[in-house]
């Protein structure tokens, strides 16, 4: 993928999913189904079953949905998309893009401006855990974490490769 500026779309809407959340919405969706059956033959201890599975299907199949986990890219800034939540962050408040290793693959990683950091007591903590980082994506999107990164870094006229072999997690 390029990722020059005269080649960058206005807006870059990049999906992705977490592994497995396809087999754990199937094991809530068996489980509600196994209490209805029960409730259904005259067991009332299938109203348990229905009461712990039936609302995690529902959440868990909202999250496989492709906007439920969605990272868009334009010239102000980034935003990160989740099932129930969405949080935007401009380009002006990240000082480095670069990845980190995380546990099983590496992640980009993001370090913001002292000014958006001061407010936030952990922030040192989390930065020296994270190699100079402060915050990692949840997912990369379909891309290898260095890619997006620079994608990242070419949408926020950020320069540099910037990497850490610090793990994460």
């Amino acid at each position: 993928m390029s990722t020059e500026k005269s080649s960058l779309p206005a807006t870059l809407t990049l999906s992705g999913h977490r592994q497995w959340s396809g087999l754990w919405f199937g094991v809530a969706a068996m489980g509600a189904a196994s209490g209805a059956v029960m409730v259904l033959g005259g067991a009332w201890a299938g109203w348990f079953l229905v009461v712990i599975f039936a609302p995690s299907a529902v959440v868990l199949g909202m999250s496989l949905r492709p906007q439920s986990n969605e990272l868009i890219l334009d010239s102000s800034g980034y935003t990160i998309k989740s099932t129930f939540r969405s949080k935007t962050v401009p380009w002006s408040d990240v000082e480095r893009i670069g990845t980190v290793e995380g546990v099983k693959h590496r992640k980009v990683a993001l370090r913001f401006r002292p000014s958006v950091v001061a407010s936030d007591p952990e922030a040192a903590a989390v930065a020296s855990a994270l190699g100079g980082y402060h915050r990692t994506l949840p997912l990369t999107y379909a891309l290898e974490a260095e890619e997006l990164a620079d994608v990242m870094r070419s949408y926020g006229h950020i320069d540099g490769p910037q990497t850490s072999s610090t793990t994460s997690e």
